[in-house]
């Protein structure tokens, strides 16, 4: 019950940050006119109020999968695993619980991360697309998560497998959501998502925003280290959190930036008259 009540209060809360850009835009286009990235509000705040529930039913469908039974843990055999993951099941069980709560601390700091960008003066002209556009981002991952991942791949976490862990945990809830690492993917996509837009708004860094992308890094790896610490995932799924998360953070804002072209259109005479058309991207 705890569990489902916190969900409720992270969707009231998504929902009020959600409320903001809604009415900045009913005030008028100009209020929340972007330079760099176009949004519809009529298309964008529908789109992400509807990703939020939708990601809120896929969470509690996952958390209503039954739990392991005594014969099916007592089965396992962690060398049937591949080698690349098996260490995952002998980390330390006393440590777990607190290398948990630092992947948690790690996770919920990302998403403070693109509210950063708000010390740049440019960037805070735009805040108010700017956050629609960073809920979306977060609505997008979190469906990539429960829809498309631990909704339909049952796979067993790493601590089920470690026989020091007490009996109770490893019959608990959500054992069976191993693959992949939502934890790792939020962060990322919070982490890179900051990182896209600093850098679409300073074009000027040219090759240094590679630097800009390896520090977005830093938070993901964080979280996703303290994911396998505390036996909560394998490597793999925390590899695969990184890809998804940071793949969702730079293409939602690259797919909603703008296009600057330049048509040009010059006669000429000669042989033949006419027009020549210049269109540069």
């Amino acid at each position: 019950m705890q569990t489902r009540h916190f969900k409720v209060k992270r969707l009231k809360i998504y929902i009020f940050f959600l409320l903001i850009p809604s009415f900045l835009y009913a005030e008028g286009e100009d209020s929340v006119k972007n330079q760099v990235y176009k949004l519809n509000p009529y298309v964008d705040i529908p789109v992400t109020a509807v990703l939020s529930v939708t990601n809120f039913w896929g969470l509690n469908i996952v958390d209503r999968k039954p739990a392991l039974d005594s014969l099916t843990i007592l089965g396992l055999d962690a060398h049937n695993i591949n080698w690349f993951d098996r260490s995952a099941t002998r980390q330390s069980a006393a440590f777990a619980p607190k290398a948990r709560s630092i992947s948690d601390v790690g996770m919920y700091g990302s998403y403070a991360l693109p509210f950063l960008l708000l010390i740049d003066q440019e960037i805070r002209k735009d805040w108010a697309p700017l956050l629609l556009l960073y809920l979306e981002t977060e609505a997008i991952v979190g469906n990539l998560y429960s829809w498309g991942s631990v909704i339909h791949i049952d796979r067993i976490r790493p601590l089920v497998y470690n026989p020091d862990v007490p009996w109770d945990e490893k019959t608990g809830i959500r054992t069976q959501n191993s693959y992949y690492s939502g934890h790792t993917s939020s962060s990322a996509s919070a982490s890179f998502f900051t990182a896209k837009v600093y850098c679409d708004y300073h074009p000027e860094l040219g090759n240094r925003k590679y630097l800009v992308y390896s520090i977005a890094l830093i938070p993901p790896l964080f979280t996703g280290f303290f994911r396998y610490k505390g036996m909560k995932h394998f490597p793999t799924d925390v590899l695969t959190g990184l890809i998804v998360g940071a793949g969702t953070g730079i293409l939602v804002p690259h797919l909603h930036k703008k296009i600057k072209s330049d048509l040009t259109l010059l006669p000429f005479a000669g042989q033949v008259n006419g027009l020549a058309m210049s269109l540069r991207f």
